[in-house]
């Protein structure tokens, strides 16, 4: 068996193809990859350097490393043929592979030694480890480049500077580093047409899409669960995050993994375009409409003299606390120790997840696959002649929202809004309602037999119609009333409500 090879920094991997062959390189040292660029031929460079190319006002020389690992032919030039930029002692150096795969993480210490027998026409010296990744149930080897071998940094300087392509290395070392200081690195991707991007720093992984288990009860957005070197990790579709119409999954769609508030969380992109490179002065903060603290959207990258525009997103707002805290309890990752065949069991158990929030002194709860998402309270539009308990109406991406308050509904005192307001969009009878409560607490997970019958006096500020149960949890001395939100409208006053979302 292949001794461990220890990995200290790089943990994160672009995997590309030469060949038959699966190869990969830190993401630490990735400056940007690009599609293959006019090229400018050089005499007297060795045979794997192909020659050179401007990137964006800098000449680099561009490495063939199918030839430069000892390969007998060079890379065959496709539209899929892309160029990883890296950076090496202040050098930018590109490599041409035939196409890039994906990125992949591995922890320390979980590199395979090389095998003796593996690829007699490399040479050993280029390869630092091997990587088994699993991939629609087989077993994929990625063999890890050693970047300081394959760049021989001395000679590749001593060749370019003879031509004249060079300065001072000193201060090329200089110069580079202040511009890293004003470069942010991305990963951009797209969901239909419109291209987003993260910061790759915040991704820990992107996979090719996995075999996922849907779980009843979680809102939409939720396609399910999958496992993932032992750990469950929800994946969600920004697709119906963002309401975007889904043409559903292909060879292309990618599935990319980041960390919120040390939670894993996927979520399913149609297609991984590029890890960029980004000036900050081209990084501009996002119109005064996506710019409150909870928005998705942290920036738009402004490329191509301004006409690509590229959204950049904010990891920790794709779900709010409420959903992090629903996906935490779904993935269990705190113990780590949930099984996909766990989850299947609970699913047989009949257990339900409901949304707590509190009105009053009393506590609440809706089922949880009636939650469509949960928002902070603003910018709500009053809406003349309507019942008193419309508060008015919201623009949630694009669609009307009438919004409730439960305080009138229930005919209690009404409260100032503050911080803890919260807005609960439900789905209702095929529409879109957003219920205002003066605070949401958790996602609980209950089970079935935890539902009692409602009392016949149950509850002296609310009737008991819009109640659909007593959740009652003897363990913690605690019951929550369960609403039956079906019940909240008589038939006419749903069909206000639906008028009010056609004005």
């Amino acid at each position: 068996m292949a001794s461990a090879v220890e990995s200290p920094q790089d943990s994160i991997y672009v995997s590309f193809r030469l060949g038959q062959e699966t190869y990969g390189i830190g993401i630490d040292d990735v400056k940007q990859i690009i599609r293959l660029p006019h090229i400018t031929r050089v005499p007297k460079m060795p045979p794997y350097v192909v020659g050179m190319s401007n990137l964006r006002g800098e000449v680099i020389p561009l490495t063939d490393l199918s030839l430069r690992l000892g390969y007998a032919h060079p890379c065959e030039n496709t539209d899929d043929t892309r160029v990883i930029v890296v950076e090496k002692e202040g050098t930018l150096n590109g490599f041409v592979v035939e196409s890039v795969s994906e990125v992949k993480s591995t922890e320390v210490h979980q590199l395979d030694a090389f095998p003796e027998m593996l690829n007699a026409e490399v040479d050993k010296r280029y390869v630092k480890g091997i990587m088994k990744v699993n991939q629609g149930g087989s077993v994929i080897l990625v063999q890890i480049l050693n970047t300081d071998e394959v760049i021989d940094i001395t000679a590749l300087k001593a060749q370019i500077e003879k031509q004249g392509f060079r300065r001072n290395t000193v201060e090329r070392a200089e110069e580079a580093a202040a511009a890293n200081m004003r470069v942010k690195r991305f990963i951009s991707f797209n969901i239909t047409t419109q291209e987003y991007a993260v910061e790759i720093h915040r991704i820990n992984e992107i996979i090719w899409m996995p075999e996922v288990t849907a779980i009843p009860g979680l809102p939409d957005y939720v396609m399910g669960i999958f496992s993932l070197r032992g750990k469950v990790i929800p994946l969600l579709s920004l697709h119906d995050k963002f309401g975007k119409r889904h043409n559903g999954h292909n060879e292309n769609s990618r599935v990319i993994i980041v960390d919120i508030n040390n939670v894993l969380v996927a979520f399913a992109a149609d297609k991984v375009n590029a890890v960029l490179s980004v000036d900050e002065s081209l990084i501009e903060e996002p119109p005064k409409s996506f710019s409150d603290e909870e928005s998705e959207i942290s920036a738009v990258l402004k490329l191509d003299k301004g006409e690509r525009l590229v959204m950049a997103l904010e990891t920790k707002n794709i779900v709010n606390k409420t959903e992090l805290e629903a996906l935490s309890r779904v993935a269990d990752q705190s113990g780590g120790n949930l099984t996909m065949a766990d989850l299947n069991t609970s699913a047989k158990d009949e257990e339900k997840q409901i949304v707590t929030f509190r009105i009053e002194n009393e506590q609440y709860g809706i089922l949880i696959e009636k939650v469509q998402e949960i928002n902070r309270y603003t910018n709500v539009t009053k809406v003349p002649k309507t019942p008193k308990f419309v508060e008015g109406i919201i623009n949630l991406r694009g669609e009307v929202i009438p919004l409730i308050d439960l305080r009138s509904r229930f005919d209690l005192n009404a409260k100032e809004r503050d911080e803890f307001t919260r807005v609960i969009i439900v789905n209702l009878k095929n529409m879109k309602v957003g219920f205002v409560v003066d605070e949401v607490d958790e996602v609980l997970r209950i089970k079935k037999d935890d539902i009692e019958p409602v009392p016949p006096v149950l509850s002296a500020t609310v009737s008991s119609e819009f109640i659909g149960g007593v959740v009652n949890i003897t363990s913690k001395q605690r019951m929550i009333l369960l609403l039956n939100i079906e019940d909240l409208f008589s038939r006419s006053e749903m069909t206000k409500l639906e008028k009010m979302k056609q004005e």
